[in-house]
Order: structure tokens, then sequence, then C-alpha cells
């Protein structure tokens, strides 16, 4: 551990070293990254041509030009253009990976939004099995407690879920969430995002009630967080829990009614 903090340490003194300076184009360059949603003003050749130009100026770890591609990430993630985004994850996974080294934390974390971005492609099994090899590396490397830890290991049972395994889903999930509950405040987050896999486990398991509850609680925790004037997150991430409210109690309803009615005609059913 002490090792990995002095080669991170002696990193960032290189990078401070051979990074230039801001300049009054590269800021304003920068600037253009600083809405939410991409600029109709502003066609995907310019923007990628913004980043290569903050990548050459400044350099590809630069603080302005990270910014820049995150933002990226943000645009294409809200036009749904998630072969494009795969396409980049990969790439960032490869240059992390051949700069820093297999290991370092940052290098897990996107390789676990990279598996994320599997699954948004269709592509469940890469997603499966990108989840479990960054959940292995991050349980050796930052220990099986870590927040990253926990939050890889619940995106693969979430992924595992959706790919056909609910019940073992359902399983690791639950484990995962009594975990971080434990933790208390300090991982209200995680824990939040512990939970709404479970509840999308659930639902797929057919426990309706269990995942309606658990969704409860979720629109409780949410009407209660408050966001960053430029965050404008809060309406539509609560609009969403409210409508997946609407579906799940329909299916409660309908599970109810089901067995309402097989009891029923198992009392109608000759010998009875």
């Amino acid at each position: 551990m002490t090792e990995m903090r002095e080669s991170r340490s002696d990193r960032g003194t290189s990078e401070k070293q051979r990074t230039p300076r801001r300049t009054v184009r590269t800021w304003r360059v920068r600037r253009r990254f600083r809405h939410w949603e991409r600029p109709e003003a502003r066609p995907w050749p310019d923007v990628h041509e913004d980043v290569t130009y903050l990548t050459r100026e400044l350099g590809r770890w630069h603080p302005d030009t990270l910014a820049a591609r995150s933002r990226v990430f943000t645009w294409l993630l809200h036009e749904g253009r998630h072969p494009e985004i795969l396409r980049l994850a990969e790439a960032e996974v490869a240059e992390r990976t051949a700069e820093f080294g297999a290991d370092d934390p940052d290098t897990l974390g996107c390789r676990s939004s990279l598996a994320w971005h599997r699954r948004r492609v269709g592509d469940l099994d890469g997603a499966v099995a990108e989840a479990r090899a960054g959940a292995d590396d991050s349980a050796r490397v930052l220990g099986p407690d870590h927040v990253g830890t926990h939050g890889s290991r619940a995106s693969l049972a979430q992924f595992l879920a959706e790919n056909g395994e609910a019940a073992e889903g359902v399983r690791l999930l639950r484990v995962l969430y009594a975990e971080s509950q434990a933790f208390g405040w300090e991982r209200r987050e995680e824990t939040r995002f512990i939970r709404k896999g479970l509840v999308t486990a659930l639902e797929l398991n057919g426990d309706f009630q269990e995942a309606l509850d658990l969704l409860e609680e979720e629109i409780e925790a949410e009407a209660g967080t408050i966001y960053g004037v430029d965050e404008n997150l809060g309406d539509h991430e609560m609009k969403r829990l409210q409508e997946r409210r609407t579906r799940l109690v329909a299916e409660v309803a309908l599970q109810d009614w089901n067995r309402r009615r097989k009891h029923e005609r198992s009392k109608d059913a000759p010998g009875r």
C-alpha cells in the first residue's frame, strides 16, 4: 500500500512537471463543456475536435481534459449513443492500463464503468465477465469491504439477475445491502445504489411486493436529496422512480389476483 501511495505521488509530480499551463484559449475551450446537455449549435465533430485540442495542449490526464471527456460521456449517454460510448470506454481502459497499470484504483473504476456500457448495448455476457473480473481485482487490490469493491459486486449481481440468474442476483444483493447498511451514513449513496439494484433483481425474480417496499424507501430517500444548481437531476429521477412504482403496484395487484384465483379454483376442484 505504501508503494502504491509513493507511485501515485511520483506520478502526480511527473504529470505536473510535463503538463503545460492553461492559456486563455484552453480556458475558453474548456468552458464549452460546462453545459449539462450538448448545445444544439455544437455538432459532434466540433466537440471531438475540442477534446483533441485540450489533449494536445494540456495532456491526456490534465484535469481540464478529463472533465471535458467526462462531459462528452454524459452528452452521449443523454442522446442514447451507447455503441459510441462503449468504443470510447474501451479505449480509456486501454489507455489507463498502459499508463498507470491494471491495478490502479482509477483503472478499476473505469473497468467497472465499462461493464455497464457493455450492458447498455445488450452484451450481458460481456458485462457479467467484465464485472466479475473487476470485482475480483478490486477485492484483491482495495479489499473486500472497500466502497469500490461493493459497487463492483453490486453491478455483477444485477447483471446476473438480468442475464437469467435472478435468484442468484437477489441472494448476492441482499448480502451486499446488509453489509452496506452496516456502515451507516457514510455509505448512504452506495447503499442507495445497491438498493436500486436489489429492486431490479427482486422484480426480475417475481418478488414484486418486496421490490415495491424497497422502492418506497428509495423514493423517500430521493425526496430528501438536494442537487446542485447545475445538475437538474431531481425531477427526472423522481419521475422515473414514480413510474417504476406505478408498474410495481400493478404487478403486485396482478400477482395477488392470480393467487386468489388459484386458491378459489383449488377450493372448487372435485374432491375438495
